[in-house]
């Protein structure tokens, strides 16, 4: 094999390393998110907190963690029922989140599919 295919290779490789790892930066959740429908209201305060109001709960705290697409939520809040950490796709798009809640309960949140807008 030539120098230059070799260098054409490594160069590819260093390509599909840059562009193909979906970097995301967490700050862009910060903030305050309002459900479409205007039942559910998120704010995220930091990179581990964020806290939920609807008409059951007002300002319930709990903590959670990106990962590329999907997002880890737990309920820390005031009634603090055993409940075990639950693990959803996510997607941020500008002034939209979604998060899928479909694939298994979260305690505090319907089993659907959620639109957030960013406020």
């Amino acid at each position: 094999m030539s120098t230059k295919n070799k260098s054409l290779i490594i160069l590819l490789l260093i390509l599909v390393v840059i562009f193909g790892c979906s970097k995301f930066d967490q700050n862009e959740i910060m903030g305050t998110w309002i459900s479409s429908d205007k039942i559910d209201t998120l704010e995220f305060v930091d990179n581990n907190n964020f806290y939920m109001s609807n008409i059951v709960m007002r300002h319930d705290h709990y903590d959670y963690h990106l990962d590329k697409d999907s997002i880890k939520i737990r309920y820390r809040g005031v009634l603090m029922v055993l409940v075990q950490p639950t693990k959803h796709k996510y997607y941020l798009d500008d002034n939209t989140l979604t998060i899928d809640f479909r694939n298994k309960i979260c305690y505090g949140f319907s089993s659907a599919e959620i639109t957030f807008i960013n406020h």
